[in-house]
C-alpha cells in the first residue's frame, strides 16, 4: 500500500525537470535562417518597403508593379505579413469590381 502511494510515474517527473531549465522560445521570425525562399521573401518585404510611398492607399497590384514583381498573389502574402507585423496598414474599401484591400506605408 506504501508503494502506490508514493510512486510517481517517472515520465512526469522527468518533464517537469526538462520544463524548469529551459528558456522560453524566440519567435520564428527572430531566428535566423539561410534558407533561400524565406531570404526572397524578407527581400522583397523590403523592396515593398522602401517603394511603396506613405500616406497614400494602394492596391496590390500597384505594389506589384511598382516591385516589378510577375505574380499579385506572392506580392498580396507578402503585404499581409507586413501588416501583421505592424509595418503597414490595411483597409477594405469598395472598388469598381467589389470589394477591395488598399495599403498604406505607415510613417
Amino acid at each position: 500500500m506504501v508503494e502506490s502511494v508514493t510512486k510517481r510515474p517517472l515520465i512526469n517527473v522527468v518533464l517537469k525537470k526538462a520544463r524548469t531549465g529551459i528558456e522560453p522560445s524566440r519567435k520564428l521570425a527572430d531566428r535566423a535562417s539561410n534558407a533561400p525562399q524565406l531570404m526572397r521573401a524578407r527581400k522583397v518585404e523590403a523592396m515593398i518597403l522602401e517603394k511603396m510611398p506613405s500616406n497614400t492607399w494602394v492596391a496590390c497590384t500597384v505594389v506589384s508593379r511598382l516591385i516589378g514583381a510577375d505574380d499579385d498573389r506572392k506580392t498580396l502574402s507578402r503585404l499581409d505579413r507586413l501588416v501583421r507585423d505592424g509595418k503597414i496598414s490595411c483597409k477594405r474599401e469598395r472598388g469598381t469590381r467589389g470589394l477591395r484591400y488598399v495599403f498604406c506605408k505607415l510613417p
